[in-house]
Formats: C-alpha cells, sequence, structure tokens
C-alpha cells in the first residue's frame, strides 16, 4: 500500500487506517479516540462505537483488516515537533507518567516512549541494546 503525499501528516497508522477504511474514518478515530487503546472486534452490532463513528463500511473494513486486536490510536493531526518535544522531556524530568503526558498534550503513547528512549541516548542501540 502507498500512503498519498497529502496524508504525509498523519502518523503511520493513521495512513494504514486511511488505506483500509478511508480518510474519514481515519481522521474519525483519531480525533475521538486519539490517545487511546481501542479493541477493535471481528464482529460488532449496530450499537457498537465503532460502526457510530466512522460508517458501516468503514467499520467493517477495519474490522477486516485490525479484528480481534488493541491497537493505540494516535491523535489525528500531528505538528509542532519542537514544542511537543520539549514538553515531553519537562514532564518527563518532572516525573509524569506516559499516561498523563499523552492525555496533557494529546500525543500517542508511543510518541512519548520514543522521546524518553531519545531523552536517555538509547536511539542508535536498536533492538538490541548496548551489546559492546
Amino acid at each position: 500500500m502507498t500512503h498519498d503525499p497529502d496524508r504525509s501528516w498523519f502518523s503511520p497508522l493513521l495512513n494504514r487506517i486511511a488505506d483500509v477504511a478511508g480518510v474519514r474514518a481515519a481522521l474519525m478515530l483519531g480525533r475521538e479516540k486519539g490517545c487511546q487503546t481501542v479493541y477493535i472486534p471481528r464482529r460488532f452490532g449496530p450499537q457498537h462505537w465503532l460502526p457510530k463513528l466512522v460508517g458501516d463500511e468503514a467499520a467493517a473494513a477495519l474490522a477486516k483488516e485490525f479484528g480481534g486486536s488493541k491497537i493505540d490510536i494516535p491523535p489525528a493531526l500531528v505538528g509542532q515537533k519542537r514544542k511537543r518535544r520539549a514538553a515531553i522531556a519537562e514532564m518527563t524530568q518532572n516525573g509524569y507518567s506516559i499516561a498523563r503526558i499523552t492525555h496533557a498534550l494529546g500525543v500517542a503513547k508511543s510518541t512519548v516512549k520514543d522521546h524518553r528512549r531519545r531523552l536517555r541516548g538509547d536511539e542508535d542501540d536498536g533492538p538490541q541494546g548496548k551489546l559492546f
């Protein structure tokens, strides 16, 4: 799947959701469920939150792709990276939890974890960590 260059402001996961279920579904999920972990069921009824939010067709496409799994929904729009990086660094140094940072700044958990890893200086170590 190739991502539309006009969607460069989407995170990789929201781009994948847009590829599967459409840009509107990705925007709605990012706006309404951003910074939350949601369970995407394989099957759902008409009263379930997913078809109510994105529509039946998009919900069915999401269930086909992600059904039976939990996913961390990133916020819909990404921007102001420097300010976000500085705020995450300051909140981390002040002892705030990942959950509190994500809620306060409207960023994804993975963003906070990545920034924390960089603050510790682990970014160049890859999955093996420091072996030598």
